[in-house]
């Protein structure tokens, strides 16, 4: 059963000279237990479609349902503290406070006791490949790969069901792109999660279970893969 439902999904923005009609009628289920790419060219309207799927916006025509109630009638703020979580290629970690906190930081929003939050971050750390020895570290002192790992961390800790990755290895190398894609499959195939990547990189949508290929705002293919792969 789908989680998250796409139907005829479009959106436009408007620019100084022009509409750009971003996203244009796009229809598509997703599931948990699988990880979903969203690939095309610069442009193609994936990123604004992920946005969407993130109920940062509400599209200008169609809907977008989470668990069948339309995300116009939710309440967004919510929807992405408690089911959302975003991974983005430039980390997006708070770089005043240490790993731990930052892997906490959904908990403490929530206001979960801070012991209690700095336990499950602390178990999810360890879960990602962190070492003790580094939670309490500022972010900026940790490699781009190890960065990208307390980003995952804070979407496990967060226990969200979705979790929607924008571009998360663009600024990985192979080694450090394999170890996060290994990570974002467990995280959907052990845990159950749905994993939704937006991604340029043919490596990461030849580890997805879906492959989901857009051109000028619109579906032009969908392709689903065996997960054992």
């Amino acid at each position: 059963m789908a989680v998250l439902t796409a139907r005829e999904v479009a959106y436009a923005y408007q620019t100084r000279y022009q509409t750009v009609q971003a996203v244009a009628g796009v229809s598509a289920e997703f599931e948990q237990g699988l990880v979903y790419a969203i690939t095309g060219p610069s442009g193609s309207g994936k990123t604004t479609f992920l946005s969407l799927l993130a109920g940062l916006d509400v599209p200008n025509a169609g809907v977008i349902e989470y668990g069948g109630k339309s995300m116009a009638s939710l309440d967004r703020d919510l929807y992405r503290l408690d089911h959302v979580s975003v991974i983005y290629q430039s980390y997006n970690l708070f770089y005043h406070l240490t790993v731990l906190e930052n892997a906490a930081y959904p908990l403490y929003l929530r206001k979960t006791p801070r012991q209690e939050a700095d336990a499950a971050a602390r178990e999810q750390l360890q879960a990602i490949g962190l070492q003790e020895s580094q939670f309490r570290r500022l972010p900026n002192t940790l490699s781009g790969g190890e960065q990208q790992r307390v980003a995952i961390a804070r979407a496990l800790t967060a226990g969200s069901e979705i979790v929607l990755a924008d571009e998360p290895t663009g600024n990985l190398d192979s080694t450090n792109t394999e170890n996060i894609m290994d990570i974002l499959r467990t995280l959907a195939h052990d845990k159950g999660r749905c994993v939704i990547i937006v991604t340029h990189d043919p490596y990461v949508a030849e580890r997805a279970d879906v492959v989901l290929r857009m051109r000028d705002g619109a579906l032009s293919s969908v392709e689903r893969r065996d997960k054992e792969q």
